[in-house]
């Protein structure tokens, strides 16, 4: 148990470290916070069941834990590729690097299938929903075939009118996936689970999905890296960055991704965790499996380039041009110059351009701008977060579309615009 103690203590540490660079505003913290904070969750969380239970889940099988995270990307870039239509969130503030964009979003990405496994694990251990329980009863055989039908239908009515349907597509991917693994393995199945009369595996993926769902947005609000919703409808009423009734997709999701994972391990293309072994599988489907993997997630990676990565980690010389050595000799960086004093940067450098870095500085780091996208503001006439406050969201939009910014979407228009009405 001394090892279990020492990693839960290693990973709080390293939690604690990563939140308070990221409080600070420094680098990498800042930008790196949400997969440094994610997997200090997952390790600790592995602690706890190594001294609740006298096992680890994850650290206990590298294979197990390597197969959970990598499937984990896939299953995520999924949601991603989907939301290339419903459009209900984009990220700010990636890495400036490509290959350290690609990394850091892949590092992140396969943190989403551990965390629904280890919750679950962890809702399980402490006996929660066991009591709960009625009478088994069959299902009818043609019931899977129809929930699969409908799953089909919900991604479909979901891609078709997004603006009103989007969230059956969280819904879909469970009416799919599990009456799959229902007709090859009932003790794996959410419906087999029904159908004994035992729901506990589904009450413990809803409440732990709604627990890391909790987690996945307090680690992302305060992060410098991070996505931004723009839900329709629901853009008002928000705890951190997510609507508030968007908070009950995350129990849909641990289902979905319960689901999924047990089809991989089924079909024999992820590893089963030691206390549901995987059957046996060939090498060839399995590797051909995880190629089609691999090139699905570069695919959907290149059009999250196109499409919802809206702005990089800005340079000092985005703000100042040749003037940028002089205040990064100062200690600035462009987020600890949009909250100085202009006067205070005019002594520090001796340039009167000072007051217009800070208003740029101030521009570019206002939820998450960066710098490509205030200079198309700045093309038409937006040159401040002042004469943003006092912008018509759907006008600015308007004139930006006229003006080239072809990736502009009037809902993030009104993000920036709400964002800086709430400064002045």
């Amino acid at each position: 148990m001394t090892s279990a103690v020492l990693t839960l203590s290693g990973a709080v540490m390293v939690f604690a470290v990563s939140a308070a660079g990221m409080i600070r505003g420094e680098d990498p913290w800042a930008t790196w916070f949400y997969p440094l904070a994610w997997y200090s969750t997952l390790v600790a969380a592995d602690a706890v069941l190594r001294l609740r239970t006298g096992r680890w889940y994850l650290l206990g099988d590298w294979r197990f834990a390597a197969s959970v995270l990598l499937w984990s990307i896939p299953f995520w870039l999924f949601f991603e590729l989907a939301n290339f239509r419903v459009a209900n969130w984009y990220y700010v503030f990636v890495p400036a690097d490509a290959s350290a964009r690609w990394i850091g979003i892949a590092l992140s990405f396969a943190t989403v299938l551990p965390a629904i496994l280890v919750s679950q694990r962890l809702a399980a251990d402490l006996g929660l929903g066991q009591s709960i329980s009625w009478r088994p009863r069959l299902l009818r055989p043609t019931l899977p075939l129809i929930l699969q039908v409908v799953g089909i239908c919900f991604l479909a009515l979901a891609l078709l009118w997004p603006r009103f349907l989007f969230p059956l597509i969280w819904g879909g991917v469970t009416l799919l996936a599990d009456p799959w693994v229902y007709a090859r393995d009932r003790e794996r199945s959410l419906l087999g689970a029904l159908e004994r009369g035992r729901p506990a595996i589904i009450i413990q993926l809803l409440v732990g999905g709604l627990l890391i769902g909790f987690l996945w947005e307090l680690y992302n609000t305060q992060a410098r890296g991070k996505w931004i919703y723009t839900v329709p409808g629901l853009e008002e009423l928000k705890l951190f960055e997510m609507p508030v009734l968007g908070f009950f997709g995350f129990p849909i999701l641990a289902l979905d991704g319960w689901a999924v994972w047990n089809a991989l391990v089924l079909a024999g293309l992820a590893r089963g965790s030691s206390t549901r072994p995987s059957p046996v599988s060939s090498r060839w489907p399995t590797l051909g499996a995880a190629a089609a993997g691999a090139a699905f997630s570069v695919a959907v990676l290149a059009g999250m380039e196109r499409s919802t990565l809206t702005s990089v980690t800005p340079s000092l010389q985005d703000v100042a041009g040749d003037a940028a050595p002089l205040l990064e000799a100062a200690g600035y960086d462009v987020f600890s110059l949009a909250e100085a004093n202009p006067d205070g940067i005019l002594r520090a450098t001796g340039d009167p351009a000072s007051r217009m870095w800070v208003q740029r500085a101030r521009l570019i780091s206002l939820r998450g701008i960066g710098t490509r996208n205030a200079r198309h503001l700045e093309a038409v006439g937006i040159s401040s977060v002042a004469t943003l406050s006092a912008a018509d969201p759907e006008e600015l939009f308007s004139a930006l579309i006229s003006h080239g910014a072809a990736k502009t979407r009037l809902a993030r228009v009104r993000v920036w615009v709400r964002g800086a009405q709430g400064l002045h």
